[in-house]
Protein backbone atom coordinates (compact mmCIF):
# COMPACT_ATOMS: atom_id res chain seq x y z
CA UNK A 1 0.00 0.00 0.00
CA UNK A 2 2.64 2.52 0.62
CA UNK A 3 4.39 1.51 -2.63
CA UNK A 4 0.61 3.19 -4.19
CA UNK A 5 0.46 6.09 -2.18
CA UNK A 6 4.23 7.11 -2.62
CA UNK A 7 3.69 6.35 -6.73
CA UNK A 8 0.26 8.56 -6.21
CA UNK A 9 1.83 11.12 -4.51
CA UNK A 10 1.28 14.60 -6.10
CA UNK A 11 -1.32 13.46 -8.39
CA UNK A 12 -3.25 15.89 -9.63
CA UNK A 13 -7.54 14.82 -8.43
CA UNK A 14 -8.46 15.80 -12.23
CA UNK A 15 -6.45 13.50 -13.81
CA UNK A 16 -8.36 10.31 -13.39
CA UNK A 17 -11.12 12.36 -15.13
CA UNK A 18 -9.08 13.91 -17.64
CA UNK A 19 -8.01 10.80 -18.99
CA UNK A 20 -10.71 9.11 -18.72
CA UNK A 21 -12.59 11.43 -21.05
CA UNK A 22 -9.20 11.09 -23.47
CA UNK A 23 -10.21 7.25 -24.01
CA UNK A 24 -13.54 7.76 -24.23
CA UNK A 25 -13.08 10.62 -27.06
CA UNK A 26 -10.88 8.41 -28.43
CA UNK A 27 -13.93 5.47 -28.75
CA UNK A 28 -16.00 8.12 -29.72
CA UNK A 29 -13.79 9.07 -32.64
CA UNK A 30 -13.98 12.47 -31.79
CA UNK A 31 -10.25 13.68 -32.95
CA UNK A 32 -10.57 17.17 -31.56
CA UNK A 33 -11.84 16.69 -28.33
CA UNK A 34 -9.49 13.32 -28.06
CA UNK A 35 -6.33 16.14 -29.00
CA UNK A 36 -7.13 18.36 -26.39
CA UNK A 37 -7.96 16.03 -23.55
CA UNK A 38 -4.58 14.07 -24.40
CA UNK A 39 -2.41 17.47 -24.06
CA UNK A 40 -3.99 17.87 -21.49
CA UNK A 41 -3.51 14.69 -19.98
CA UNK A 42 0.27 14.64 -20.69
CA UNK A 43 0.47 18.32 -19.21
CA UNK A 44 -1.06 16.86 -15.89
CA UNK A 45 1.12 14.01 -16.09
CA UNK A 46 4.49 16.08 -16.96
CA UNK A 47 3.66 18.67 -13.74
CA UNK A 48 2.60 15.20 -11.66
CA UNK A 49 6.09 13.26 -12.26
CA UNK A 50 8.18 16.85 -12.29
CA UNK A 51 9.05 16.30 -16.46
CA UNK A 52 9.18 19.71 -16.87
CA UNK A 53 11.02 22.08 -14.47
CA UNK A 54 7.89 24.57 -14.05
CA UNK A 55 7.00 27.29 -11.70
CA UNK A 56 2.99 27.79 -12.27
CA UNK A 57 2.35 31.26 -10.36
CA UNK A 58 -0.76 32.01 -8.15
CA UNK A 59 -4.06 32.26 -10.17
CA UNK A 60 -4.32 35.93 -11.60
CA UNK A 61 -6.98 38.14 -10.59
CA UNK A 62 -8.82 39.53 -13.21
CA UNK A 63 -11.11 42.65 -12.97
CA UNK A 64 -14.90 42.05 -13.70
CA UNK A 65 -14.89 44.48 -16.73
CA UNK A 66 -12.17 42.09 -18.26
CA UNK A 67 -14.00 38.62 -17.64
CA UNK A 68 -16.93 40.73 -18.91
CA UNK A 69 -15.56 42.01 -21.78
CA UNK A 70 -14.36 38.68 -22.95
CA UNK A 71 -17.71 36.70 -22.02
CA UNK A 72 -19.08 39.40 -24.69
CA UNK A 73 -16.84 39.06 -26.87
CA UNK A 74 -16.95 35.39 -27.13
CA UNK A 75 -21.04 35.38 -27.05
CA UNK A 76 -20.41 37.93 -30.05
CA UNK A 77 -18.49 35.47 -31.85
CA UNK A 78 -20.76 32.19 -31.17
CA UNK A 79 -23.63 34.52 -32.25
CA UNK A 80 -22.68 35.53 -35.68
CA UNK A 81 -20.53 32.20 -36.60
CA UNK A 82 -21.92 28.95 -37.43
CA UNK A 83 -21.01 25.76 -35.29
CA UNK A 84 -17.91 24.66 -35.58
CA UNK A 85 -16.40 27.01 -37.79
CA UNK A 86 -13.35 28.75 -37.86
CA UNK A 87 -14.63 31.45 -36.15
CA UNK A 88 -14.93 29.20 -33.00
CA UNK A 89 -11.82 27.40 -33.54
CA UNK A 90 -9.94 30.44 -33.37
CA UNK A 91 -11.97 31.96 -30.29
CA UNK A 92 -10.77 28.89 -28.25
CA UNK A 93 -7.12 29.30 -29.31
CA UNK A 94 -7.33 32.42 -27.93
CA UNK A 95 -9.27 32.13 -24.81
CA UNK A 96 -7.70 28.37 -23.87
CA UNK A 97 -4.73 30.09 -21.95
CA UNK A 98 -6.95 32.59 -20.20
CA UNK A 99 -8.74 29.54 -18.99
CA UNK A 100 -5.63 27.90 -18.19
CA UNK A 101 -4.65 30.28 -15.63
CA UNK A 102 -8.08 30.42 -14.13
CA UNK A 103 -7.42 26.52 -13.85
CA UNK A 104 -4.16 25.79 -13.43
CA UNK A 105 -1.87 27.19 -10.85
CA UNK A 106 -0.21 27.10 -7.69
CA UNK A 107 -1.62 27.97 -4.49
CA UNK A 108 0.37 29.86 -2.36
CA UNK A 109 0.24 31.16 1.00
CA UNK A 110 -1.54 28.90 3.72
CA UNK A 111 -4.38 26.81 2.73
CA UNK A 112 -7.83 26.57 4.86
CA UNK A 113 -8.57 23.47 6.54
CA UNK A 114 -10.75 20.74 5.22
CA UNK A 115 -13.91 20.92 7.45
CA UNK A 116 -17.00 18.47 7.11
CA UNK A 117 -18.73 21.06 5.45
CA UNK A 118 -15.85 20.88 2.53
CA UNK A 119 -16.10 17.17 2.67
CA UNK A 120 -19.18 17.12 1.91
CA UNK A 121 -19.31 19.18 -0.99
CA UNK A 122 -16.16 17.17 -2.50
CA UNK A 123 -18.38 14.07 -1.79
CA UNK A 124 -21.64 16.21 -3.70
CA UNK A 125 -19.32 17.14 -6.83
CA UNK A 126 -17.69 13.68 -7.32
CA UNK A 127 -20.81 11.62 -7.38
CA UNK A 128 -22.39 14.28 -9.49
CA UNK A 129 -19.30 14.31 -11.81
CA UNK A 130 -19.38 9.91 -11.71
CA UNK A 131 -23.19 9.90 -12.12
CA UNK A 132 -22.84 12.36 -15.57
CA UNK A 133 -19.57 10.22 -16.73
CA UNK A 134 -21.45 6.89 -16.52
CA UNK A 135 -24.95 8.44 -17.66
CA UNK A 136 -22.63 9.57 -20.55
CA UNK A 137 -20.94 6.11 -21.43
CA UNK A 138 -23.75 3.88 -20.58
CA UNK A 139 -26.22 6.24 -23.21
CA UNK A 140 -23.07 6.12 -25.92
CA UNK A 141 -22.55 2.62 -25.53
CA UNK A 142 -26.62 2.37 -25.75
CA UNK A 143 -26.86 4.51 -29.23
CA UNK A 144 -23.72 2.65 -30.49
CA UNK A 145 -25.35 -1.18 -29.81
CA UNK A 146 -28.87 0.10 -30.88
CA UNK A 147 -27.90 2.33 -33.41
CA UNK A 148 -30.74 4.27 -31.44
CA UNK A 149 -30.27 7.40 -29.56
CA UNK A 150 -34.04 8.65 -29.02
CA UNK A 151 -34.29 6.53 -26.20
CA UNK A 152 -31.47 6.83 -24.51
CA UNK A 153 -29.65 10.34 -25.37
CA UNK A 154 -26.42 11.16 -24.90
CA UNK A 155 -26.56 15.38 -23.27
CA UNK A 156 -25.29 16.07 -26.93
CA UNK A 157 -28.14 14.88 -28.19
CA UNK A 158 -30.09 16.32 -26.08
CA UNK A 159 -28.67 19.65 -26.12
CA UNK A 160 -27.50 19.65 -30.31
CA UNK A 161 -30.77 21.47 -30.90
CA UNK A 162 -30.24 24.58 -28.99
CA UNK A 163 -26.47 24.73 -29.82
CA UNK A 164 -27.46 24.73 -33.72
CA UNK A 165 -29.57 27.78 -32.74
CA UNK A 166 -27.13 30.69 -32.99
CA UNK A 167 -29.41 32.57 -30.39
CA UNK A 168 -29.87 29.08 -28.57
CA UNK A 169 -26.05 28.74 -28.59
CA UNK A 170 -25.39 32.09 -27.05
CA UNK A 171 -27.48 32.03 -24.47
CA UNK A 172 -26.04 28.70 -23.60
CA UNK A 173 -22.85 29.17 -23.40
CA UNK A 174 -23.23 32.82 -21.42
CA UNK A 175 -25.19 31.35 -18.75
CA UNK A 176 -22.06 27.92 -18.90
CA UNK A 177 -19.55 31.31 -18.76
CA UNK A 178 -21.39 32.87 -16.05
CA UNK A 179 -21.48 29.18 -14.17
CA UNK A 180 -17.75 29.00 -14.31
CA UNK A 181 -17.20 32.69 -13.10
CA UNK A 182 -19.16 31.88 -10.12
CA UNK A 183 -17.55 28.77 -9.82
CA UNK A 184 -14.30 30.71 -9.59
CA UNK A 185 -15.09 33.27 -7.71
CA UNK A 186 -14.79 35.98 -10.54
CA UNK A 187 -17.83 38.59 -9.58
CA UNK A 188 -17.40 37.70 -5.62
CA UNK A 189 -16.34 40.80 -3.73
CA UNK A 190 -13.29 41.01 -1.46
CA UNK A 191 -13.75 39.67 1.84
CA UNK A 192 -13.32 42.27 4.66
Amino acid sequence: MNRFKDWVQGLNPWLPYILTTFVFQVIRGSVIDSIIFGVASLLLIADWKKLIPWQLPERPKYRTWMVATGMAFSAIVLFVSPRASLADAVLLIVMAPIVITLVYYRDHGPLPKSDSAMRRSVRLWMLVVVSMALFEMFAFMWASVYRDDKHFPTISVIVNPVLNNSVGRTIFLVLWMLAGAYVFGLFRGKKK
